[in-house]
């Protein structure tokens, strides 16, 4: 077994950070906000996995969103917090379902009802573009397609991009991009 030493932290007063860092603008290139899966592992949850169980993991972890697959890691869908508030878990079980048999493929949303962005497009969009294409989505999430690889190419989140342009919102709220566009344009009318 490989021993390691341990050290006295006193004398260091510094904190690493990433090489690049750089402040978002509504000018930086719209892929600097988004999740791109080619780097990033998408956060995914079996069509088959309990409802109740996917709430947990996704407040445990933090996460507002998972893709849902099937069996094959077959993109079928998405599933939000949202898409589980008790209010809608009681709705199935005054329908009579049980509250445990309830799974995803109860919640998510289906892949043939979601619209997406384009990855190329994006190469040639800013921050600001993205911000003016979805200022009246209500949606927290908006996947990006490669539509050359035929892929899910990744995720853009209005809490992430809200947090980047450091806006001032409470990102431990289901922000909307209806509210990253009403923060940075408060007097204007959609």
């Amino acid at each position: 077994m490989k021993r390691f030493n341990l050290y006295q932290v006193e004398s260091f007063d510094e904190l690493a950070r990433p090489e690049v860092v750089s402040d978002i603008t509504l000018d930086s290139p719209a892929l600097s906000v988004l999740t791109d899966f080619m780097y990033h592992e998408p956060m995914v949850a079996d069509v088959d996995e309990p409802a109740c169980d996917i709430e947990q993991k996704m407040l445990r972890n933090h996460v507002r969103m998972k893709l849902v697959v099937d069996k094959q890691n077959q993109f079928l869908g998405l599933i939000s917090l949202d898409d589980l508030n008790a209010q809608e878990i009681l709705k199935r079980v005054a329908q009579g379902y049980l509250r445990e048999d309830l799974s995803a493929a109860d919640f998510m949303r289906p892949k043939e009802s979601l619209r997406a962005l384009d990855y190329h497009e994006l190469r040639y969009a800013t921050v600001g573009d993205l911000v003016q294409i979805l200022k009246d989505n209500p949606h927290q999430h908006y996947l990006v397609v490669d539509r050359t690889l035929h892929k899910i190419r990744g995720v853009i989140s209005a809490s992430d991009l809200a947090r980047k342009l450091r806006l001032d919102i409470n990102v431990n709220k289901h922000s909307s991009f209806i509210d990253v566009y009403s923060a940075l344009y408060p007097k204007s009318m959609h």
